[in-house]
């Protein structure tokens, strides 16, 4: 039986899957933007979507084809608030593929995960946030701890493959370029974004003065 429903599933899978990353600042007044992103492609991996633990179920409403997983920046278990809503990852994708996808448990807000299941295997799908550069060295700290979680989290799954998309808040030149690097060849991954295209950018400031290519895929 479940040879059957996997081979459904297979059979479901389109050809290729596309599959986008953005840094929203808040889902809320992106919403229109989400949209538009879910009517062109298959998969969409969303950082600082800013919603509490119970306002993350809204994410699988945002547009009648997709689902989603996510997870919040802000801990209520105690029924207050711990932590910075500015922050949340999460993971949009197609009903249509449902039946491959299964959800990958993860105890970082900064890390969001799904396994799907291919025609070559299961893949690996994680979005992430990483921590900004803030000039100290609990920083720097913060962001080996969390590439060694995604490095953890990729090994401990069964996955064949990986592909990481996200706000890495690095790029060439910056203070955290070196451990990203080294993070892309321990996984042995490729950075696409930086093999495809040349001079781009990926954050300007609100002001328009100042841009920078700190959103990658792996």
């Amino acid at each position: 039986m479940l040879r059957d429903i996997l081979n459904h599933a297979m059979a479901q899978m389109k050809d290729h899957l596309k599959l986008v990353t953005f840094n929203c600042r808040s889902v809320k007044s992106s919403i229109n933007e989400v949209k538009q992103l879910c009517d062109s492609f298959d998969i969409i991996m969303i950082q600082e979507h800013w919603l509490l633990p119970h306002e993350l179920s809204t994410l699988s409403a945002v547009h009648a084809e997709f689902m989603a997983v996510a997870k919040s920046a802000v801990n209520i278990e105690r029924n207050i608030l711990i932590g910075r809503p500015y922050g949340g990852t999460a993971i949009l994708y197609r009903k249509d593929i449902a039946n491959s996808i299964t959800a990958v448990d993860s105890s970082d807000p900064r890390v969001c995960a799904v396994k799907i299941i291919t025609n070559c295997g299961p893949v690996l799908f994680v979005c992430v946030y990483m921590p900004a550069d803030t000039g100290d060295a609990e920083c720097v700290e913060n962001y080996t701890a969390t590439c060694a979680y995604i490095t953890a989290l990729y090994e401990d799954c069964d996955a064949i493959h990986c592909v990481i998309a996200g706000d890495f808040n690095c790029h060439n030149g910056s203070r955290f370029y070196s451990c990203f690097q080294n993070f892309v060849a321990h996984n042995k991954l490729s950075l696409t974004d930086n093999n495809r295209l040349i001079d781009a950018f990926t954050y300007c400031n609100d002001a328009g003065t100042a841009f920078s290519w700190i959103d990658h895929v792996l």
